[in-house]
């Protein structure tokens, strides 16, 4: 009997027990992801893919005290910000506080304050923060110190590098004049890679204090940290792993030293000082051995890294020195390399794009951020070699043309941009040069065929016309003869409509002589009498001339159409014919006019600008309208004979080729067309001056 009470009696302990476990200790450990700086040491970094440091030490201790499953991964800071931001990460190892973040994340209590100082070279005349002005500043991208330096020293050179490590390497290798960086980890740097010319100046900066970041929402994983930090610290626990990072930076003074040394000398018997000044003289010549290996292999690397630098000078004045925009970019099309031709072409400076997306840089080639892709994915260039653009209402030609990096372990491509402009409109000048004169050579035989037809069928219109006239005595005798008269005759052919048709052939004729006379301009040089004139009183002559047209058949009105004169004082007279240079700007208005009835303008008023100005050996004529543009395969055949975009009847498509061959041929100028369809219409006429005969 008392067998059995005692072993219930253990049954009912042993479940007690087990309600008091479950009820304070959670089965399942919450997971949360943890990232930090991959290069931050002594406060987190890697070693052999392993993080370590001081962060991570605490962050692991507080883990454990407050039960979290923790997962760490280091990273560059720039992506571990973002991580948390978008949610990728639920805690940041260390994090300055700042009021601007506040407003972003949540912060832990501190886990530590940290100190920054100015980093400079032995010998340097920089002794406090008011001597950094003017000065060349090395500082961490996008690190509080950065912030710092560019609110509070906005006449000095600030030059951000990615890592306070590499900031340490460059202002040892003796270049700008200080750098502002964290004290405790940078000293822990220095003592690591061996740089012995630095040192610090001035008195120690804190800037807020260094705490776990979590979303701001986070709240309940916050209060977790808060707890756990508040746990290690009551355990000690804190205290032991702040001494195993920093301990050997917070030495005693010298004072307190030689008095320690004092003790443990006056101690020991004669025989260990003797064993210890052996010591420590060996120690000593140990110490210069490795002090002159040190020196050399820092004067090695110092030599390495000079001629690194004068490769990447050399790199990129090759990449200055080219008359093409390039622009190099990451595998996500954010820029890293933009040449002086791209601040020139884009009016924008290198340190203003770097990192950013392309499409949010250059909006007008956002086309290109898929053909990068293909190229990426490819491994081939991928080539555009014409581009049509429109940059202050002027077409631009560029030739594009995407190289993807080949090399391994580098991502992204280069994009290559050729303005192409000039190449494109000789090119499209001496095709219509050539194609005109071969049409005009064509134009003119087929002009003399057709001419000898004509002739025939006006001259015997014209004859029937003669011969079924009252005016002449003849008719009526030989009417009589036949036993009729001509009113009769003429009463017949009104009602047959033989007259009508008469009148219609000798309209038809007349036009098509009209026609004739145009193409036979094509193959000969005008006879008429040049002299110097003014192209803009020519202009003023043909507006005056235009202005008081009113064209019922096309149902345009000129007067309600703004004339913008802008025309250049002291433009120099030109050798031309006057008539004919007049004809061209008459048809070039006409049509102008012509297209504005064909277009809606809601609130803006139809307008035509004049623009006359010199332009080197030539003086240059711009007629602009706001009209309804031409798509681009128009604009190229605009010169071409015969070719009008008018129904049948309302034009022969010669007014545009015969203005064409009287600038080109008859002047020796140049005549373009450039629109935008939809907005405007611009054509350009460019005369020489011929100084000798004006």
């Amino acid at each position: 009997m008392v067998a059995e009470k005692g072993s219930g009696l253990k049954i009912f302990l042993l479940l007690l027990w087990i309600s008091c476990f479950l009820a304070v200790k959670p089965v399942f450990a919450e997971s949360i992801l943890a990232e930090g700086d991959s290069n931050y040491p002594p406060y987190e970094y890697l070693e052999d893919g392993v993080p370590k440091g001081f962060n991570i030490d605490v962050l692991r201790a507080v883990a454990k005290a407050s039960d979290l499953d923790l997962s760490i991964n280091l990273r560059p800071w720039g992506e571990v910000m973002e991580n948390l931001e978008k949610g990728a990460n639920d805690v940041v190892t260390g994090m300055f506080l700042t009021p601007a973040r506040t407003e972003l994340f949540g912060f832990s209590i501190p886990h530590n304050i940290v100190s920054h100082t100015i980093f400079v070279r032995e010998g340097s005349d920089i002794k406090r923060l008011e001597d950094l002005h003017g000065k060349e500043i090395l500082v961490q991208r996008s690190d509080i110190m950065h912030e710092y330096a560019l609110e509070h020293y906005p006449d000095s050179i600030i030059v951000p590098v990615p890592d306070q490590g590499l900031a340490l390497k460059i202002l040892s290798s003796g270049k700008h004049d200080a750098a502002l960086l964290g004290k405790m980890q940078n000293l822990f740097r220095a003592a690591e890679s061996g740089i012995g010319n630095l040192k610090t100046t001035g008195a120690d900066f804190a800037f807020g204090k260094y705490c776990f970041a979590v979303r701001k929402e986070d709240e309940e994983l916050l209060g977790r940290l808060n707890e756990g930090l508040n746990l290690i610290k009551k355990s000690g626990e804190y205290d032991k792993i702040y001494e195993k990072w920093f301990g050997v930076f917070e030495r005693k003074t010298l004072y307190d030293r030689i008095i320690h040394y004092a003790v443990i000398v006056l101690g020991p018997l004669l025989g260990f000082l003797v064993a210890f000044m052996l010591w420590v003289w060996l120690l000593r010549h140990k110490v210069r051995q490795k002090t002159e290996l040190l020196r050399a292999e820092l004067h090695e690397r110092q030599k390495a890294e000079q001629n690194l630098q004068k490769v990447q000078l050399y790199l990129s004045s090759i990449i200055n020195s080219m008359p093409s925009a390039i622009i190099g970019v990451d595998n996500e099309c954010r820029i890293n390399q933009w040449n002086i031709e791209t601040e020139k072409v884009y009016g924008l400076r290198r340190d203003e794009v770097l990192g950013k997306l392309l499409e949010q840089v250059l909006p007008e080639l956002s086309g290109e951020v898929k053909r990068v892709h293909n190229a990426l994915k490819t491994g081939r260039q991928e080539v555009d070699p014409l581009v049509r653009r429109y940059v202050d209402k002027r077409v631009k030609y560029e030739s594009v043309t995407i190289y993807p990096l080949a090399e391994s372990g580098v991502e992204g491509a280069v994009i290559r941009i050729d303005d192409i402009t000039d190449r494109m409109n000789f090119e499209q000048m001496v095709m219509q040069n050539e194609k005109m004169l071969s049409v005009g050579g064509l134009a003119a035989g087929m002009a003399h065929e057709i001419n000898n037809p004509l002739a025939i069928i006006v001259g015997n219109a014209q004859n029937i016309a003669r011969h079924a006239s009252h005016d002449l005595k003849r008719n009526e005798l030989l009417a009589q003869e036949c036993g009729t008269n001509m009113d009769v005759i003429h009463e017949y052919m009104e009602k047959r409509g033989i007259l009508y048709r008469i009148d219609g052939i000798l309209e038809a004729g007349g036009r098509a002589a009209k026609i004739v006379s145009n193409m036979l301009s094509f193959s000969r040089k005008s006879d008429k009498v040049k002299g110097c004139h003014s192209l803009p009183e020519l202009l003023d002559t043909t507006v005056d001339l235009v202005s008081s047209s009113y064209s019922l058949k096309e149902k345009y009105d000129f007067k309600q159409i703004e004339i913008i004169r802008e025309f250049e004082k002291g433009v120099p007279d030109v050798w031309c014919e006057n008539n004919e240079i007049q004809q061209v700007f008459l048809n070039l208005i006409r049509n102008g006019a012509e297209a504005a009835q064909t277009k809606q303008y809601g609130d803006v008023r139809p307008h035509m600008i004049l623009r006359v100005k010199q332009a080197g050996e030539m003086v240059r004529v711009e007629i602009e309208d706001n009209g309804p543009g031409m798509e681009e395969d128009v604009s190229k055949r605009i010169f071409e004979p015969f070719y009008t975009t008018k129904e049948v009847g309302k034009g022969t498509g010669l007014g545009l080729s015969v203005s064409y061959f009287i600038v080109a041929e008859h002047h020796g100028g140049t005549m373009e067309v450039d629109s935008m369809p939809g907005e405007w219409t611009r054509f350009i006429i460019q005369l020489p001056i011929e100084e000798t005969k004006c």
